[in-house]
């Protein structure tokens, strides 16, 4: 399959988001895309046991199946810098027009957060990078 790398830019539009952590981070919003084909809308949650982790999203906004969509959270400090990361993924395919949900358990917890798509794949492209 065709591999397409879609690296998000350091924007850093701070939004605060309503939090169900119980420590006062906040997310980062991140617009500028290589591939605007593909966006993210997230927010920060938790499961039991009061674990943090990164909700939401993926959209396509192409006319074909994307799969293997790979995320990176960065947990930020206080000024912005990071302090830790964790990789995550979309399960299964996200179709074209569509959407698909997602959870990446935070490993580092930060006063804020940045998620970006570090890597996909359009399904039946063929074979080769980007």
């Amino acid at each position: 399959m065709k591999r397409a790398r879609v690296w998000l830019l350091s924007l850093g539009i701070l939004a605060a988001i309503g939090l169900r952590v119980p420590t006062e981070a906040v997310a980062l919003s991140e617009f500028a895309t290589a591939d605007g084909r593909l966006r993210l809308d997230w927010q920060v949650g938790s499961r039991l046991g009061g674990h943090p982790v990164i909700q939401g999203w993926v959209y396509n906004d192409f006319g074909r199946p994307a799969s293997d969509v790979r995320l990176l959270v960065e947990s930020l400090d206080a000024s912005g810098q990071p302090v830790g990361h964790t990789i995550g993924f979309v399960r299964g395919v996200v179709s074209f027009h569509d959407r698909a949900y997602f959870e990446v358990p935070i490993k580092t917890t930060g006063a804020s957060y940045r998620v970006s798509i570090t890597g996909f794949d359009w399904k039946g492209c063929g074979t080769g990078g980007a």
